[in-house]
């Protein structure tokens, strides 16, 4: 059986996997081959044209990982379907290079006006509540136009409460408002997550169906609403030094559940991929204002961003005349009570350690002045301190009164993009390496769909 196999196998690789087997780390490599051993449909797959192999492929594989019964048939039925994929072509090597996706009209018109519809309908029922990422003076009154500041007036309707022991939200209700435009919805964006899952590298764990990982939810901004610069996600180390907002919610309920500890879990995830789906057909930012505010590198990255396996990144070191642009992480597994060091890796997979010597994760680095801390106390060569920065600008009590950063960013290599949010655009970014904004928005609400794919959370 192994021998008749070998032949498939090398197919497989070669052309499931977009004809570059050089590039499949060994967890891609054992996952593709569990996928096929478990299914006897997958063999039939493999001697199908490459468009439909890949297709079938998926929908016939990925319910063998299904622990969630919905999202493993939308990934099925979604995947199988979409002809050429839902994302156009060199989507998922920007992905990879840190820049930010953007697919206008990626949404069917019906769908659009329902979901537009869904929302407002579900806004106006009480099911949004307000949003961990702002401030609320009165959460008791959101959403009822009595005593909410409209400059914090940002609220979502979510598929689940990760915070709250993970119970169920209103978005996955079928009982509410229209459950089948949602359904739709929900397949098509699960067509999306199989396709990154089989072509981003080193991540093969957004294939799996863990309950409650993958969050959706409706968003809106009232009038006059905005979101300060952020990133979606962070180290796990940092945040047991220095808890987070962003990112933090499935380590909450699993906390709660009791199985954080300092050993890998295969339940634990953490946010991989976010994304966006604008709602408003007729919205004019001219007019109307809330762009996305992206802050991406000026250079692209010579290497992945996001992660290493469980080396997540947290900074960079700045492209000059003579070297590129290159992703900085957080290796949190050296033995003993100094167990992080910071790591460089080159556009050839090359490390190098940047840290003169371990050291133990410290709120300095999400502080006012984090990038001098590092600098001077953590990178051992003067050459390298100077070209590091940080992914997001450091924060303390006192960075609202230090002058404002211009788009170049903080150590001059940052670029800003203005994303219009017009209704049926698609929006992709890595959820680590890059931070984003929403402006204010003028006169109306603005409202869209939002969430983020998941991946495996290593601990050290």
């Amino acid at each position: 059986f192994k021998a008749s196999m070998a032949p498939a196998r090398r197919s497989l690789m070669t052309r499931a996997v977009g004809g570059q087997p050089a590039r499949i780390c060994m967890a891609r490599r054992s996952l593709l081959l569990l996928l096929l051993s478990a299914h006897p449909m997958a063999w039939a797959a493999l001697r199908q044209p490459v468009r439909w192999q890949r297709r079938q492929f998926i929908s016939t594989g990925v319910g063998a990982l299904g622990a969630e019964a919905v999202w493993r048939h939308a990934v099925a039925g979604a995947a199988a379907a979409a002809e050429g994929g839902l994302l156009p072509a060199g989507a998922v090597e920007q992905i990879e290079a840190g820049r930010v996706v953007v697919v206008r009209n990626w949404l069917p018109r019906e769908d659009l006006a329902a979901l537009c519809a869904d929302a407002q309908a579900s806004f106006a029922a009480g099911h949004f509540k307000p949003d961990a990422l702002a401030s609320y003076g009165q959460k008791n009154k959101a959403g009822t136009g009595q005593g909410f500041d409209a400059k914090s007036d940002r609220m979502v309707m979510p598929s689940f409460y990760p915070s709250t022991k993970g119970f169920d939200g209103p978005w996955a209700d079928p009982k509410l408002g229209d459950a089948a435009a949602r359904g739709r919805f929900r397949t098509r964006m699960a067509g999306v997550k199989a396709q990154l899952a089989m072509q981003l590298q080193d991540r093969p764990s957004l294939l799996a169906n863990t309950a409650q990982t993958h969050e959706m939810s409706y968003t809106r901004y009232g009038p006059g609403a905005s979101l300060p610069r952020h990133t979606d996600e962070h180290h796990y180390e940092l945040k047991k030094a220095h808890p987070v907002a962003s990112g933090d919610e499935n380590v909450k309920r699993l906390n709660q559940q009791g199985h954080i500890g300092y050993v890998q879990q295969a339940e634990a995830t953490r946010r991989s991929v976010t994304w966006l789906v604008y709602l408003n057909d007729d919205w004019n930012a001219a007019v109307d204002g809330g762009e996305l505010r992206v802050h991406e590198r000026l250079q692209p990255s010579a290497a992945r961003v996001g992660a290493r396996g469980p080396d997540l990144q947290i900074g960079w070191l700045r492209a000059t005349a003579t070297q590129p642009e290159e992703p900085v992480f957080l290796d949190a597994r050296r033995p003993g009570v100094a167990n992080c060091c910071l790591v460089v890796c080159a556009g050839d997979g090359v490390k190098r350690d940047l840290s003169f010597a371990p050291f133990s994760a410290s709120p300095a680095l999400y502080l006012a002045g984090g990038d001098f801390f590092a600098r001077k106390l953590l990178i051992g060569d003067s050459r390298d301190a100077k070209r590091f920065h940080l992914i997001d600008a450091p924060k303390s009590a006192a960075s609202a009164y230090l002058p404002a950063v211009g788009d170049a960013g903080e150590d001059g290599g940052e670029r800003v993009r203005d994303i219009a949010p017009e209704g049926g655009t698609l929006v992709l970014f890595d959820s680590v390496s890059i931070p984003h904004e929403v402006l204010a928005t003028r006169g109306r609400e603005r409202l869209a769909l939002s969430g983020w794919f998941h991946e495996k959370l290593y601990f050290a």
